[in-house]
């Protein structure tokens, strides 16, 4: 997607033909995403999807010992009239193929497969779409769901993907058919999803508190710490040129990055790392280099728990995806903003100086929660670096004085 400002529901992929033959990811939402318009989540036991296995509107209603059984979603009148108004789009454009559908109580997944050019772009037969379900609403007699004041309305736009690259349909595909399960996960553990806009924490052993967003297990931090900081020089991914412009990560067979060069200082870092975590320790880092990532990937594959920061907020409905959201489920994951860097619908790049605050961040924080005092006139210029971390990363015009005014001011710190 180009950065630009627009809401991610209009945004859309810069020079791209919208008519023309591709494989689209289309979500759309209801404006009212609190009540259940669409369809109930549901059990299935024997094959049968059992209705009401989980009351309407609940939160935290699933059993726990649930959450591994095929789970589906009921749909209500209305959401009936939703997939209804989806295979009439075929019917009226024999190009598009419907791929995969998945309806959710507030949002609804499909995947289209556009085998010709349109006579009009893809957004004009969503709206369509969408016009047809609401007609279909309005000669439903009493179906409206309790407690409605009229009925659903759609929220303006659509998000797309375009699936371009290998993998990605299947990948798709496993993704809208895991919703209903991820949702009851998602109820039976609302905590470890749960976004906190304004914790506050104290920072560099208590003389002062920062502020983040914050969205995972908040009692991670209830646990030593132990900051991960390794220099790009230690491990590199291998890369690929992508379709268009670029590179990107290139992944083996079972998905994994494949890595192109490794040090010994690498391997000492991560075996310092899980020494830490099998020793009580909660990782923190911003998991910003090819080596802190894989790091990471390695204390997620032995289930360890991590604290990880990144440079701009959540989103109001956000949640982990992919590997993140098993990890989040098992509560071994927190993620943390600062808050003056709140969330935006831009694509934000990581720069040099965010990474340089990310990094001091996760020190004060690694400090406080430890009971260590920060020595901020150690030799080396007053670096505060732990012995713990990895020394001798230079962030080019920046000394120390400079990256902890920047980190102060990014978490908006505040004198006790």
């Amino acid at each position: 997607m180009q950065a630009e400002t627009k809401h991610r529901m209009t945004r859309r992929l810069a020079d791209w033909d919208y008519s023309q033959r591709a494989i689209y990811m289309i979500t759309v939402t209801l404006e009212d995403r609190r009540q259940e318009w669409q369809g109930h989540l549901s059990l299935a036991e024997n094959g049968e999807a059992q209705n009401g296995s989980v009351p309407p509107h609940s939160c935290g209603s699933v059993p726990p010992h649930s959450c591994g059984g095929k789970w589906s979603i009921t749909p209500t009148p209305y959401g009936k009239a939703v997939l209804e108004a989806l295979e009439e789009m075929p019917r009226l454009y024999p190009q598009v193929k419907i791929i995969e559908k998945q309806l959710m109580p507030e949002h609804f997944h499909f995947i289209v497969f556009i085998e010709a050019t349109l006579p009009k772009p893809l957004g004009a037969l969503i709206r369509g779409f969408k016009a047809g379900a609401a007609k279909r609403w309005k000669n439903i007699n009493g179906s409206v769901p309790p407690h409605s004041c009229g009925g659903p309305s759609w929220a303006d736009g659509f998000q797309d993907t375009v699936l371009l690259h290998e993998g990605q349909l299947a990948s798709m595909i496993a993704y809208i058919r895991a919703n209903p399960a991820r949702l009851a996960e998602k109820r039976a553990n609302p905590y470890l999803f749960s976004r906190v806009a304004m914790l506050s924490l104290p920072l560099d052993n208590g003389q002062f508190i920062g502020q983040f967003e914050a969205l995972g297990n908040r009692h991670l931090l209830s646990r030593p710490l132990h900051q991960v900081q390794c220099s790009r020089r230690y491990l590199a991914w291998s890369r690929v040129p992508k379709a268009g412009n670029g590179l990107k990560v290139a992944k083996d067979a079972n998905g994994e990055p494949i890595i192109a060069s490794s040090t010994q200082e690498y391997e000492e870092h991560l075996e310092d790392a899980i020494a830490a975590a099998n020793h009580g320790a909660v990782i923190i880092s911003p998991c910003i280099s090819d080596g802190e990532r894989q790091i990471a990937l390695e204390i997620h594959k032995r289930k360890l728990p991590l604290v990880a920061l990144r440079n701009m907020g959540f989103a109001k409905m956000e949640k982990p995806v992919g590997r993140l959201f098993d990890v989040c489920a098992g509560g071994r994951l927190l993620l943390l903003a600062p808050a003056a860097w709140p969330y935006t619908t831009q694509e934000k790049t990581m720069t040099r100086n965010d990474a340089a605050i990310l990094n001091q961040i996760c020190l004060w924080l690694t400090l406080a929660e430890n009971g260590e005092a920060q020595n901020t006139l150690a030799e080396n210029g007053g670096s505060s670096v732990p012995p713990h971390s990895c020394g001798g990363i230079k962030y080019f015009g920046k000394v120390p004085a400079n990256i902890d005014q920047l980190a102060m001011e990014a978490v908006l710190a505040t004198a006790p």
